[in-house]
């Protein structure tokens, strides 16, 4: 592996952040987010939060929507908030804006177990990163038996209301859809906003925030707040929990204020929660209000976006993903590192067309991108590279079994070219990927000259990194593998025919490894 490179480097990687689990301890989670008390500015605690927040009628966890650390701190608030509910005799009741109201009969059913996941999948419009955001807490609530509400306007509506000719060019059933009332925001919330938006490159609205009570977010505001009051109003022993975009409930504005001036009397508790590339470096500034606490969460992994999803590491490592049918149980997965003279979104659907619908297929793009094809490694610091890599495809691996129904034992590394060098380097040896493939016109390479490591206490599982080469190059390939073998690192050697393609005989290996 890479560690006998530079075990150095490594080290300092290390404090870019350790390794996620599967495990969603609020113990674990704590150690990779900072909290602190957003009036008094002081550093607190997760459990400071949960004691706080169970005294209150309403919750609102504001988010960026694709750090991973976020949702996973924003499923355990809501699992000990409801375990003190129980104790409390309440119950829990969890809004999403991700979802809009028109498929709440789809939420329900899904919930009471009536319909499967695909179909609840098919039907309910989710978000772009629903996997990586918001799958474990409906997961957790329909095994808990919570109820979730779909909290927002659906899409072709406010878009119809707000760009197509106001509230009067909607029908009776798409204008149930939104609040029944519109209330104005504050001007404080549309000096924000217009900041915000002049930020993403678009022309602020003028108007007075009567005038703005139809745009857009005024729509998004008012429609989530009536769905919160009317859920509190209808159980009035229920603690409602929101998660929404942290604009929303940024200084109890939005959403918040919306809620209030519907019903005044309830308590409401606020968190704002934003990921840092230097968690040790955060400080708060508290000379103007954001939210009753404020999380600070370590930058390791980002939802879907554009197309890709991303490890964050000294360099992005970016991937797009099409997992299998979820109702088939674990599927087998490939993880294919793209050459680099390929575009990766034209691989993707070419693997996906050639592997089909049974078998999760993950195309990594090489970390010097250039949209349609880059770089693995540059000349200039291939050692730093490779250990970016290594460090980062460890990384992706703990994302992929956390969010996504795969089977261990048909999960599949492989790539071809300059992505060969690459897999050879980070994962032989490696037991967390005790299956790699790669295709390749070259030598050994580098990759022959690396020192090699006494043999493990533990046996690798095998069975290692299997090498589809040519013939010019089958000597120094077994006398490679030989030696890698002695010291418990297995690999395995194809010679390609001459009249056969390299790549196609590839993917019939892998098809048969992983059947």
């Amino acid at each position: 592996m890479v560690a006998r490179l530079t075990l150095l480097f490594l080290l300092g990687l290390s404090l870019v952040g350790c390794q996620t689990t599967g495990d969603s301890s609020a113990e674990e989670i704590s150690e990779r987010m900072r909290f602190f008390d957003g009036v008094a500015g002081h550093e607190s605690s997760f459990d400071a939060i949960v004691d706080d927040f169970a005294e209150k009628d309403v919750v609102f966890l504001g988010e960026t929507h694709l750090d991973h650390q976020t949702h996973r701190l924003e499923l355990n608030l809501i699992q000990k908030l409801h375990e003190k509910n129980l104790d409390s005799n309440r119950s829990t009741i969890v809004s999403l804006e991700m979802f809009s109201r028109d498929v709440q009969d789809v939420v329900d059913r899904y919930l009471a177990g009536d319909i499967s996941e695909s179909q609840f999948l098919k039907e309910s419009n989710p978000w772009g990163n629903y996997d990586t955001g918001y799958r474990a807490i409906v997961e957790w609530a329909k095994e808990a038996g919570v109820s979730v509400i779909a909290a927002n306007v659906p899409s072709a509506v406010w878009r119809k209301a707000a760009f197509g000719g106001g509230l009067e060019s909607l029908s009776e059933e798409e204008r149930a859809t939104i609040a029944k009332d519109l209330m104005p925001g504050t001007e404080r919330y549309w000096q924000r906003y217009d900041r915000t938006v002049r930020g993403h490159g678009h022309a602020p609205a003028a108007g007075s925030p009567e005038d703005r009570v139809e745009k857009v977010q005024s729509l998004w505001d008012n429609t989530m707040a009536e769905s919160i009051d009317l859920a509190v109003r209808a159980n009035p022993r229920a603690q409602v929990i929101h998660v929404n975009g942290g604009f929303h409930s940024l200084e109890k504005d939005g959403t918040v204020h919306q809620l209030m001036l519907r019903n005044p009397k309830l308590s409401v508790g606020t968190v704002n929660i934003v990921p840092s590339y230097d968690l040790a470096a955060v400080t708060v500034n508290t000379d103007r209000f954001l939210a009753d606490w404020i999380v600070r969460t370590e930058a390791q992994a980002r939802g879907r976006h554009s197309g890709t999803q991303a490890i964050l590491s000294p360099r992005p490592l970016r991937y797009r993903i099409e997992p299998a049918a979820r109702d088939s149980g674990e599927s087998a997965s490939l993880v294919w590192l793209a050459d680099s003279d390929k575009d990766p979104a034209k691989e993707f659907d070419r693997l996906k067309d050639l592997y089909g619908s049974e078998v999760t297929v993950v195309v990594v793009e090489p970390i010097y991108s250039s949209g349609s094809g880059g770089a693995w490694l540059a000349k200039d610091h291939r050692i730093e590279d490779l250990s970016t890599i290594d460090f980062a495809l460890d990384r992706l691996q703990e994302q992929l079994f956390l969010h996504y129904d795969l089977d261990p034992a048909r999960c599949v590394l492989a790539g071809t070219g300059a992505a060969s060098e690459v897999i050879l380097t980070c994962v032989a040896g490696d037991k967390d990927w005790p299956r790699a493939m790669v295709a390749t016109k070259s030598g050994p390479g580098w990759f022959g000259m690396e020192g090699l490591s006494d043999p493990p206490r533990e046996a690798h599982p095998g069975p290692g990194i299997h090498v589809i080469g040519m013939g010019d190059h089958q000597d120094a390939w077994q006398r490679e593998i030989s030696a890698r073998s002695a010291v418990g690192e297995p690999m395995q050697w194809t010679l390609c025919p001459e009249d056969q393609d390299q790549e196609a005989l590839l993917h019939q290996m892998i098809q048969a490894l992983i059947q």
